[in-house]
Protein backbone atom coordinates (compact mmCIF):
# COMPACT_ATOMS: atom_id res chain seq x y z
CA UNK A 1 0.00 0.00 0.00
CA UNK A 2 2.18 3.02 -1.40
CA UNK A 3 -0.56 5.68 0.36
CA UNK A 4 0.26 9.26 -0.10
CA UNK A 5 -0.79 12.06 1.70
CA UNK A 6 -4.00 14.40 0.86
CA UNK A 7 -4.51 15.82 -1.71
CA UNK A 8 -2.34 13.13 -3.89
CA UNK A 9 -4.40 10.32 -2.31
CA UNK A 10 -7.46 11.99 -3.37
CA UNK A 11 -6.14 12.83 -6.96
CA UNK A 12 -5.42 8.93 -7.31
CA UNK A 13 -8.64 7.61 -6.67
CA UNK A 14 -9.64 10.05 -9.91
CA UNK A 15 -7.17 9.08 -12.38
CA UNK A 16 -3.88 11.33 -13.54
CA UNK A 17 -4.56 12.94 -16.87
CA UNK A 18 -0.56 12.91 -17.48
CA UNK A 19 -0.05 9.50 -16.96
CA UNK A 20 0.75 7.51 -20.31
CA UNK A 21 -1.92 4.79 -20.11
CA UNK A 22 -4.76 5.34 -18.10
CA UNK A 23 -5.54 0.96 -17.69
CA UNK A 24 -4.91 -1.45 -19.45
CA UNK A 25 -6.46 -3.03 -23.02
CA UNK A 26 -8.78 -5.69 -22.82
CA UNK A 27 -6.04 -7.51 -24.77
CA UNK A 28 -3.70 -6.71 -22.16
CA UNK A 29 -5.98 -7.43 -18.83
CA UNK A 30 -5.46 -11.09 -19.55
CA UNK A 31 -1.58 -11.00 -19.33
CA UNK A 32 -1.76 -8.42 -16.12
CA UNK A 33 -3.67 -11.14 -14.12
CA UNK A 34 -2.33 -14.00 -15.69
CA UNK A 35 1.19 -14.16 -13.30
CA UNK A 36 -1.14 -13.74 -9.92
CA UNK A 37 -2.96 -16.73 -11.18
CA UNK A 38 -0.13 -18.91 -12.06
CA UNK A 39 1.54 -17.63 -8.85
CA UNK A 40 -1.51 -18.73 -7.47
CA UNK A 41 -1.51 -22.49 -8.85
CA UNK A 42 1.80 -22.93 -8.22
CA UNK A 43 2.08 -22.01 -4.43
CA UNK A 44 -1.15 -24.10 -3.93
CA UNK A 45 0.72 -26.88 -4.19
CA UNK A 46 3.91 -26.13 -2.04
CA UNK A 47 4.01 -27.46 1.37
CA UNK A 48 4.29 -24.80 3.72
CA UNK A 49 8.08 -24.22 5.04
CA UNK A 50 9.90 -25.96 7.39
CA UNK A 51 8.49 -25.21 11.08
CA UNK A 52 11.71 -24.96 12.62
CA UNK A 53 12.87 -21.79 10.69
CA UNK A 54 13.85 -19.43 13.54
CA UNK A 55 14.47 -15.73 13.32
CA UNK A 56 18.28 -16.28 12.75
CA UNK A 57 17.40 -18.13 9.29
CA UNK A 58 15.34 -15.58 8.13
CA UNK A 59 17.96 -13.12 8.32
CA UNK A 60 20.27 -15.05 6.76
CA UNK A 61 18.27 -15.77 3.69
CA UNK A 62 17.62 -12.43 3.21
CA UNK A 63 21.45 -11.86 3.01
CA UNK A 64 21.97 -14.52 1.38
CA UNK A 65 19.64 -13.35 -1.67
CA UNK A 66 20.94 -9.77 -2.37
CA UNK A 67 23.45 -10.59 -4.69
CA UNK A 68 20.75 -11.97 -6.85
CA UNK A 69 18.40 -8.60 -5.92
CA UNK A 70 21.35 -6.58 -6.98
CA UNK A 71 21.43 -8.32 -10.63
CA UNK A 72 17.98 -7.89 -11.11
CA UNK A 73 17.22 -4.74 -9.89
CA UNK A 74 17.87 -2.72 -13.08
CA UNK A 75 14.99 -5.00 -14.52
CA UNK A 76 12.77 -4.47 -12.01
CA UNK A 77 13.07 -0.81 -11.90
CA UNK A 78 12.70 -0.98 -16.29
CA UNK A 79 9.95 -3.53 -15.86
CA UNK A 80 7.63 -2.21 -12.99
CA UNK A 81 7.49 -5.60 -11.39
CA UNK A 82 9.83 -8.02 -9.80
CA UNK A 83 10.29 -11.11 -11.49
CA UNK A 84 8.01 -14.31 -11.07
CA UNK A 85 10.98 -16.17 -10.04
CA UNK A 86 12.13 -13.73 -7.41
CA UNK A 87 8.46 -13.82 -5.83
CA UNK A 88 8.53 -17.83 -5.36
CA UNK A 89 11.99 -17.44 -3.89
CA UNK A 90 10.79 -15.00 -1.06
CA UNK A 91 8.21 -17.04 -0.53
CA UNK A 92 10.46 -20.50 -0.73
CA UNK A 93 12.64 -19.29 1.82
CA UNK A 94 9.54 -18.33 4.47
CA UNK A 95 9.55 -14.94 4.40
CA UNK A 96 5.92 -14.45 3.49
CA UNK A 97 5.09 -17.04 6.72
CA UNK A 98 7.06 -14.67 9.07
CA UNK A 99 3.84 -13.73 10.63
CA UNK A 100 1.48 -15.88 10.12
CA UNK A 101 0.14 -17.91 12.87
CA UNK A 102 1.52 -21.31 13.36
CA UNK A 103 -2.37 -22.84 12.03
CA UNK A 104 -1.90 -21.81 8.86
CA UNK A 105 1.89 -22.66 8.54
CA UNK A 106 3.50 -19.72 9.88
CA UNK A 107 6.49 -19.28 11.50
CA UNK A 108 5.15 -16.74 14.43
CA UNK A 109 8.33 -15.00 14.65
CA UNK A 110 7.82 -10.69 15.27
CA UNK A 111 8.33 -6.86 13.92
CA UNK A 112 12.44 -7.43 14.86
CA UNK A 113 12.84 -10.06 12.60
CA UNK A 114 10.15 -8.46 9.32
CA UNK A 115 12.33 -4.95 9.71
CA UNK A 116 15.68 -7.24 9.54
CA UNK A 117 14.87 -8.74 6.77
CA UNK A 118 13.70 -6.09 4.70
CA UNK A 119 16.04 -4.29 5.86
CA UNK A 120 18.71 -7.00 4.41
CA UNK A 121 16.53 -7.51 1.32
CA UNK A 122 16.30 -3.03 0.33
CA UNK A 123 20.34 -3.50 -0.17
CA UNK A 124 19.77 -5.51 -3.31
CA UNK A 125 16.42 -4.12 -4.12
CA UNK A 126 14.25 -1.69 -2.56
CA UNK A 127 10.84 -3.01 -5.04
CA UNK A 128 11.58 -6.31 -4.02
CA UNK A 129 12.21 -5.44 -0.24
CA UNK A 130 8.81 -3.78 -0.04
CA UNK A 131 6.72 -6.16 -1.78
CA UNK A 132 7.90 -8.31 1.02
CA UNK A 133 7.63 -5.94 3.82
CA UNK A 134 3.73 -4.81 2.76
CA UNK A 135 2.45 -8.49 1.90
CA UNK A 136 4.31 -9.66 4.60
CA UNK A 137 2.30 -6.77 6.97
CA UNK A 138 -1.27 -7.30 5.67
CA UNK A 139 -1.07 -10.68 7.23
CA UNK A 140 -2.44 -8.77 10.44
CA UNK A 141 -5.15 -7.21 8.31
CA UNK A 142 -6.48 -11.11 7.64
CA UNK A 143 -6.05 -11.87 11.19
CA UNK A 144 -8.64 -8.99 12.12
CA UNK A 145 -11.56 -10.94 10.53
CA UNK A 146 -13.39 -14.17 11.75
CA UNK A 147 -11.88 -17.31 11.18
CA UNK A 148 -14.06 -18.22 8.54
CA UNK A 149 -12.40 -15.63 6.41
CA UNK A 150 -8.14 -16.71 7.48
CA UNK A 151 -9.43 -20.74 6.82
CA UNK A 152 -10.63 -19.53 3.48
CA UNK A 153 -7.24 -17.19 2.63
CA UNK A 154 -5.22 -19.72 4.06
CA UNK A 155 -6.60 -23.15 4.66
CA UNK A 156 -6.53 -23.83 0.82
CA UNK A 157 -2.57 -22.00 0.31
CA UNK A 158 -0.60 -21.00 3.08
CA UNK A 159 1.41 -19.00 0.78
CA UNK A 160 -1.39 -16.96 0.12
CA UNK A 161 -0.98 -12.67 0.33
CA UNK A 162 -3.61 -10.21 0.34
CA UNK A 163 -2.75 -6.45 -0.90
CA UNK A 164 -4.89 -3.16 -1.46
CA UNK A 165 -5.74 -0.10 -0.16
CA UNK A 166 -6.62 0.43 3.63
CA UNK A 167 -7.17 4.30 2.83
CA UNK A 168 -11.19 5.11 2.46
CA UNK A 169 -12.31 5.77 -1.16
CA UNK A 170 -15.11 8.08 -0.61
CA UNK A 171 -16.45 7.78 -4.05
CA UNK A 172 -16.40 4.12 -3.62
CA UNK A 173 -19.84 2.31 -3.78
CA UNK A 174 -20.95 -0.44 -1.47
CA UNK A 175 -24.98 -1.53 -2.05
CA UNK A 176 -26.42 -3.44 0.83
CA UNK A 177 -27.74 -6.61 -0.37
CA UNK A 178 -28.64 -9.96 0.66
CA UNK A 179 -25.97 -11.77 2.45
CA UNK A 180 -23.28 -9.10 1.93
CA UNK A 181 -22.90 -5.65 -0.53
CA UNK A 182 -22.11 -4.87 -4.40
CA UNK A 183 -19.04 -3.01 -4.11
CA UNK A 184 -17.70 -0.72 -6.98
CA UNK A 185 -14.48 1.43 -7.01
CA UNK A 186 -10.99 1.80 -7.70
CA UNK A 187 -8.19 1.65 -5.26
CA UNK A 188 -4.33 2.89 -6.16
CA UNK A 189 -1.22 2.37 -4.62
CA UNK A 190 -1.98 -1.27 -4.05
CA UNK A 191 1.39 -2.39 -3.53
CA UNK A 192 2.21 -6.19 -4.33
CA UNK A 193 -0.78 -7.06 -6.60
CA UNK A 194 0.67 -8.02 -9.44
CA UNK A 195 0.71 -11.87 -7.10
CA UNK A 196 -1.72 -11.14 -4.44
CA UNK A 197 -4.09 -13.47 -4.05
CA UNK A 198 -6.60 -11.59 -2.06
CA UNK A 199 -7.29 -7.76 -2.06
CA UNK A 200 -8.43 -5.56 0.67
CA UNK A 201 -10.37 -1.88 0.13
CA UNK A 202 -11.56 0.55 2.09
CA UNK A 203 -15.06 1.49 1.19
CA UNK A 204 -17.51 3.89 2.66
CA UNK A 205 -21.28 1.32 3.62
CA UNK A 206 -24.24 1.81 6.01
CA UNK A 207 -26.32 5.18 6.61
CA UNK A 208 -23.19 6.63 8.10
CA UNK A 209 -21.14 5.96 5.24
CA UNK A 210 -18.70 5.20 7.53
CA UNK A 211 -15.21 3.42 5.88
CA UNK A 212 -15.80 -0.26 6.02
CA UNK A 213 -13.03 -3.19 5.30
CA UNK A 214 -13.76 -5.29 2.09
CA UNK A 215 -11.67 -8.29 1.12
CA UNK A 216 -12.49 -10.17 -2.17
CA UNK A 217 -10.49 -12.38 -4.16
CA UNK A 218 -7.76 -11.07 -7.22
CA UNK A 219 -9.95 -12.58 -9.41
CA UNK A 220 -12.78 -10.26 -8.83
CA UNK A 221 -10.93 -7.26 -9.55
CA UNK A 222 -9.17 -5.44 -12.91
CA UNK A 223 -5.54 -3.77 -12.92
CA UNK A 224 -5.16 -0.46 -14.31
CA UNK A 225 -1.70 -0.21 -15.17
CA UNK A 226 -1.26 3.34 -13.84
CA UNK A 227 2.24 2.69 -12.00
CA UNK A 228 4.61 4.73 -13.22
CA UNK A 229 7.03 7.22 -10.95
CA UNK A 230 10.50 7.75 -10.60
CA UNK A 231 11.11 5.51 -7.78
CA UNK A 232 9.73 2.49 -6.09
CA UNK A 233 8.91 1.24 -9.73
CA UNK A 234 9.07 -2.38 -9.34
CA UNK A 235 6.43 -1.99 -6.20
CA UNK A 236 3.36 -3.38 -8.96
CA UNK A 237 1.62 -0.21 -6.49
CA UNK A 238 -1.07 0.00 -8.95
CA UNK A 239 -4.28 0.68 -9.04
CA UNK A 240 -7.38 -2.34 -8.78
CA UNK A 241 -10.79 -1.23 -9.71
CA UNK A 242 -13.95 -3.57 -8.98
CA UNK A 243 -17.14 -2.95 -10.86
CA UNK A 244 -20.05 -4.49 -8.81
CA UNK A 245 -19.09 -7.37 -7.36
CA UNK A 246 -20.27 -9.43 -4.64
CA UNK A 247 -18.61 -9.31 -0.90
CA UNK A 248 -20.06 -11.43 1.84
CA UNK A 249 -21.15 -10.28 4.99
CA UNK A 250 -17.66 -12.63 6.61
CA UNK A 251 -15.29 -10.97 4.45
CA UNK A 252 -16.57 -7.02 5.21
CA UNK A 253 -15.87 -5.20 8.44
CA UNK A 254 -15.98 -1.18 10.18
CA UNK A 255 -12.60 -0.02 9.04
CA UNK A 256 -13.05 1.15 13.03
CA UNK A 257 -12.78 -1.78 14.30
CA UNK A 258 -10.19 -2.98 13.51
CA UNK A 259 -7.89 -2.91 16.63
CA UNK A 260 -10.59 -4.31 18.37
CA UNK A 261 -11.22 -7.45 16.19
CA UNK A 262 -7.54 -7.99 16.42
CA UNK A 263 -7.48 -8.28 20.31
CA UNK A 264 -10.74 -10.54 19.62
CA UNK A 265 -9.00 -13.11 17.67
CA UNK A 266 -6.34 -13.58 19.59
CA UNK A 267 -7.73 -16.18 21.49
CA UNK A 268 -7.33 -17.66 18.14
CA UNK A 269 -3.78 -18.04 18.23
CA UNK A 270 -2.76 -18.14 21.61
CA UNK A 271 1.19 -18.82 21.18
CA UNK A 272 1.14 -16.11 18.53
CA UNK A 273 3.19 -13.22 20.48
CA UNK A 274 2.69 -10.28 17.92
CA UNK A 275 -1.01 -10.45 17.95
CA UNK A 276 -0.21 -7.94 20.37
CA UNK A 277 1.47 -5.52 18.14
CA UNK A 278 -0.57 -2.28 17.72
CA UNK A 279 -1.85 -1.90 14.32
CA UNK A 280 -1.06 -0.12 11.81
CA UNK A 281 2.02 -1.18 13.41
CA UNK A 282 5.14 1.66 13.50
CA UNK A 283 7.54 -0.87 15.74
CA UNK A 284 7.16 -3.41 12.09
CA UNK A 285 8.85 -0.25 10.45
CA UNK A 286 7.48 -1.57 7.19
CA UNK A 287 8.45 1.36 5.03
CA UNK A 288 11.03 3.29 6.80
CA UNK A 289 13.25 -0.34 6.78
CA UNK A 290 13.08 -0.32 3.25
CA UNK A 291 14.19 3.05 3.11
CA UNK A 292 17.15 2.77 5.22
CA UNK A 293 18.22 -0.79 3.66
CA UNK A 294 18.71 1.14 0.05
CA UNK A 295 20.88 3.85 1.63
CA UNK A 296 22.48 0.89 3.18
CA UNK A 297 23.18 -0.95 0.01
CA UNK A 298 23.80 2.30 -2.21
CA UNK A 299 26.73 2.56 0.94
CA UNK A 300 27.84 -0.40 -0.17
CA UNK A 301 28.04 -0.10 -3.61
CA UNK A 302 30.10 3.47 -3.38
CA UNK A 303 32.57 1.72 -1.10
CA UNK A 304 33.20 -1.23 -3.17
CA UNK A 305 34.01 0.68 -6.44
CA UNK A 306 35.24 3.91 -5.36
CA UNK A 307 38.88 2.62 -5.69
CA UNK A 308 38.60 2.70 -9.25
CA UNK A 309 35.99 5.65 -9.49
CA UNK A 310 37.05 8.76 -10.90
CA UNK A 311 35.46 12.40 -11.81
CA UNK A 312 36.29 14.99 -14.39
CA UNK A 313 39.28 17.33 -12.61
CA UNK A 314 37.30 20.47 -14.36
CA UNK A 315 36.16 22.25 -17.38
CA UNK A 316 39.77 21.50 -19.07
CA UNK A 317 39.67 17.97 -18.37
CA UNK A 318 41.68 15.57 -15.98
CA UNK A 319 40.49 12.96 -13.68
CA UNK A 320 40.61 12.89 -9.89
CA UNK A 321 40.75 9.43 -8.08
CA UNK A 322 37.67 9.46 -5.95
CA UNK A 323 39.39 7.35 -3.04
CA UNK A 324 42.11 10.27 -2.96
CA UNK A 325 40.10 12.86 -2.36
CA UNK A 326 40.07 14.20 1.41
CA UNK A 327 36.44 15.69 0.67
CA UNK A 328 35.18 12.33 -0.98
CA UNK A 329 36.20 10.80 2.50
CA UNK A 330 34.66 13.50 4.69
CA UNK A 331 31.26 13.04 2.91
CA UNK A 332 31.15 9.51 2.42
CA UNK A 333 31.89 8.53 6.29
CA UNK A 334 29.40 11.24 7.03
CA UNK A 335 26.87 9.38 5.13
CA UNK A 336 27.96 5.69 5.95
CA UNK A 337 27.65 6.83 9.27
CA UNK A 338 24.05 8.25 8.82
CA UNK A 339 22.93 5.23 7.32
CA UNK A 340 24.22 3.00 10.18
CA UNK A 341 22.59 5.26 13.01
CA UNK A 342 19.25 4.57 11.25
CA UNK A 343 19.80 1.06 10.90
CA UNK A 344 20.69 0.94 14.67
CA UNK A 345 17.64 3.02 15.43
CA UNK A 346 15.35 0.40 13.61
CA UNK A 347 16.87 -2.68 14.86
CA UNK A 348 16.72 -0.96 18.51
CA UNK A 349 12.88 0.39 18.31
CA UNK A 350 11.65 -3.14 16.48
CA UNK A 351 13.41 -5.47 19.45
CA UNK A 352 11.72 -2.96 21.97
CA UNK A 353 8.03 -3.39 19.95
CA UNK A 354 8.59 -7.12 19.81
CA UNK A 355 9.62 -7.48 23.63
CA UNK A 356 6.41 -5.39 24.54
CA UNK A 357 4.33 -7.96 22.50
CA UNK A 358 6.21 -10.95 23.68
CA UNK A 359 5.06 -9.90 27.22
CA UNK A 360 1.99 -9.19 26.18
CA UNK A 361 2.04 -5.79 27.39
CA UNK A 362 0.10 -3.03 25.13
CA UNK A 363 2.28 -0.11 23.67
CA UNK A 364 1.64 3.47 25.23
CA UNK A 365 0.76 6.55 23.55
CA UNK A 366 3.80 7.45 23.91
CA UNK A 367 5.88 4.54 22.94
CA UNK A 368 3.57 4.66 19.94
CA UNK A 369 4.47 8.27 18.83
CA UNK A 370 8.00 7.68 19.64
CA UNK A 371 7.77 4.69 17.13
CA UNK A 372 6.40 7.18 14.42
CA UNK A 373 8.74 9.63 15.28
CA UNK A 374 11.59 7.47 14.50
CA UNK A 375 10.05 5.78 11.43
CA UNK A 376 10.18 9.12 9.64
CA UNK A 377 13.68 10.03 11.52
CA UNK A 378 15.22 7.20 10.15
CA UNK A 379 13.87 7.67 6.94
CA UNK A 380 14.85 11.21 6.39
CA UNK A 381 18.35 10.36 7.40
CA UNK A 382 18.38 7.75 5.15
CA UNK A 383 17.07 10.46 2.23
CA UNK A 384 20.30 12.33 2.96
CA UNK A 385 22.65 9.49 3.26
CA UNK A 386 21.46 8.41 -0.41
CA UNK A 387 21.53 12.00 -1.16
CA UNK A 388 25.10 12.78 -0.47
CA UNK A 389 26.61 9.23 -2.11
CA UNK A 390 24.93 10.50 -5.12
CA UNK A 391 26.54 13.67 -5.35
CA UNK A 392 29.44 12.10 -5.04
CA UNK A 393 29.58 9.46 -7.44
CA UNK A 394 29.23 12.80 -10.11
CA UNK A 395 27.29 12.77 -13.51
CA UNK A 396 27.43 8.85 -14.01
CA UNK A 397 24.62 8.66 -11.22
CA UNK A 398 22.45 10.37 -13.63
CA UNK A 399 22.54 7.10 -15.24
CA UNK A 400 18.87 5.68 -14.74
CA UNK A 401 20.34 2.24 -14.11
CA UNK A 402 22.94 3.34 -12.04
CA UNK A 403 22.62 1.65 -8.56
CA UNK A 404 23.09 4.59 -6.63
CA UNK A 405 20.36 6.98 -8.78
CA UNK A 406 17.53 3.71 -8.02
CA UNK A 407 18.31 3.82 -4.39
CA UNK A 408 18.44 7.67 -4.70
CA UNK A 409 14.78 7.79 -6.41
CA UNK A 410 13.57 4.68 -4.43
CA UNK A 411 14.17 6.49 -0.81
CA UNK A 412 13.04 9.91 -2.33
CA UNK A 413 9.68 8.14 -3.05
CA UNK A 414 9.24 6.36 0.65
CA UNK A 415 9.94 9.57 2.15
CA UNK A 416 6.80 11.20 0.54
CA UNK A 417 4.29 8.18 2.19
CA UNK A 418 1.93 9.60 4.51
CA UNK A 419 3.20 7.18 8.05
CA UNK A 420 6.55 9.09 7.33
CA UNK A 421 5.12 12.76 7.51
CA UNK A 422 8.09 14.05 10.15
CA UNK A 423 5.93 17.23 11.02
CA UNK A 424 3.27 15.18 11.75
CA UNK A 425 5.21 12.78 13.70
CA UNK A 426 7.29 15.23 15.52
CA UNK A 427 3.61 17.42 16.61
CA UNK A 428 2.14 13.95 18.07
CA UNK A 429 5.71 13.34 19.72
CA UNK A 430 5.80 16.25 21.58
CA UNK A 431 2.15 16.32 22.44
CA UNK A 432 2.79 12.10 23.79
CA UNK A 433 5.88 13.62 26.21
CA UNK A 434 4.62 17.15 27.34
Amino acid sequence: MFCLTGDEAAHTMEGDPFRATAATTPQERPTMNAMTSEASRVAAARPAPSPDLTADDMVAAAQAMIPLLRERAADVDADRRISADTYRRLGDAGFFHMLKPKKYGGLELSEHEHARVAMNLARGCTSTAWVFSILSSDNTAILAFPEEVQDEIWGPDTFATLAGNTNMNPKAVAEKVRGGYRLTGQWGFCSGSDFSEWLIFNAPAGDDGEGHMFVLPHSDAETVDDWYPTGMRGTGSRTMSVSDVFVPEHRVQLAKDTVHKLKERRALHPTFDTMWATWPSNGRFPFASCAVGAAWGAAEHFAETVGTSTRVANALGGAVRLSESDYVASEFAQAQGDAEMARLLIEKRSLQASERARARVESTEAEVARDLRDNALSTRTALRSVQQIFSLVGAKAGNASHPVSRAKRDVEMISHHVTLNWRQGAVRYLAAVS
